[in-house]
């Protein structure tokens, strides 16, 4: 009796509470050692250089979260409304030597009031999440592969930084078999079983990059693995000389934008379209429902939820959140649940 008494006390207050998350408590953007510097005479003004460092800031928080396409939508963003997004910020070296000023300084962004901007802006925003993976590339040279060594796209991909940098990418090692496999499936990029290539490197994310150069044309085809969605991409440049060290750089950053733009689109989400869904689940026992509610809490696109039915072994939760049904069944997954559909009904399952 005792039990079942706790049981219905459970329930009316899970029954009675909405939890909403605040974005600002879980997301804070914080830029990290923001520098700028210049000349000291006689119409120095420090705060002309903070003005230039908030600036700086907001510029690269833009072309983190933002697909490239919306970053120049915010171009002549004033500094006043810059100002007003930033929740602190902390000065991490300021020096004043000889005539050279130099100040470098951590901004820290209420993400709450950023999104809000945006949305009146009418722009998506992507979660900054980080992620790394595999980069296999491999160029053809007038229908002649090269090696790791000749390849630049190889050897410069490391050396070419972007301010913006969300992927971190790992380059394979030079492996003769995986080079005639290659050969082989060139003229049939679909039959190449890329999985085998990649599975030793136990990377789950990856971006195989094949690359023909011929006539000063150069041909990028794109197979790309992100958090099990695979997407094919095709590009091309105009190249006059392969080994032109600072237009192969150029091409290099083009292809990492692109990149990092392929990833934010599977991360996009649009604060102007909030979704909600109704997620049943069974559980065993009280403790699996608080776990659930746990994840639920840490789901960064998930806005707020409510538990709107309960009983000893089935809850139903309200879920509002941003982004699509797809995104949301990357994230539960994260944390150790499968979303699944049956006849119009969305249920949660553990992944055992």
């Amino acid at each position: 009796m005792k039990e079942y008494i706790f049981i219905f006390l459970t329930a009316t207050i899970f029954l009675s509470t909405t939890f909403t998350k605040s974005f600002s408590e879980e997301n804070a953007f914080t830029i990290n050692n923001v520098e700028v510097k210049g000349n000291i005479n006689l119409s120095f003004n420090r705060e002309t250089y903070l003005n230039k460092v908030f600036l700086k800031s907001f510029n690269i928080l833009m072309s983190k979260i933002l697909l490239s396409k919306d970053v120049n939508k915010l171009n002549d963003t004033k500094i006043n409304d810059i100002k007003k997004l930033i929740q602190s910020f902390q000065i991490l070296e300021e020096s004043y030597n000889k005539d050279l000023y130099k100040i470098a300084v951590r901004i820290k962004y209420d993400d709450l009031m950023v999104k809000k901007y945006l949305s009146k802006k009418n722009i998506s925003f992507t979660e900054p999440e980080n992620v790394s993976a595999l980069f296999f590339p491999v160029i053809f040279v007038n229908n002649e592969i090269k090696s790791h060594e000749e390849n630049l796209f190889y050897k410069n991909w490391s050396q070419v930084i972007l301010e913006n940098k969300i992927i971190t990418f790992i380059l394979p090692l030079d492996d003769i078999e995986d080079t005639l496999e290659i050969i082989k499936k060139k003229n049939k990029l679909e039959d190449l079983d890329i999985i085998s290539l990649v599975k030793k490197y136990d990377i789950e994310n990856y971006v195989f990059c094949l690359l023909e150069y011929n006539k000063n044309k150069l041909n990028v085809y794109l197979k790309i693995n992100f958090n099990n969605n695979k997407i094919s991409k095709n590009f091309f440049y105009k190249l006059e000389n392969i080994n032109d060290i600072e237009s192969v750089n150029l091409i290099i950053k083009d292809l990492k934008s692109k990149i990092s733009d392929i990833w934010k689109q599977e991360n996009l989400v649009n604060l102007l379209m909030p979704l909600s869904i109704n997620l049943h689940y069974e559980h065993l026992n009280l403790i699996n429902l608080e776990k659930l509610q746990k994840a639920l809490h840490k789901i960064k696109i998930i806005n707020k939820y409510s538990l709107t039915k309960f009983n000893i072994q089935n809850s139903l939760f309200k879920v509002y959140y941003y982004g699509n049904p797809k995104k949301l069944k990357t994230e539960l997954l994260r944390f150790g649940y499968l979303l699944g559909n049956s006849e119009g009904f969305w249920k949660v399952y553990l992944n055992e």
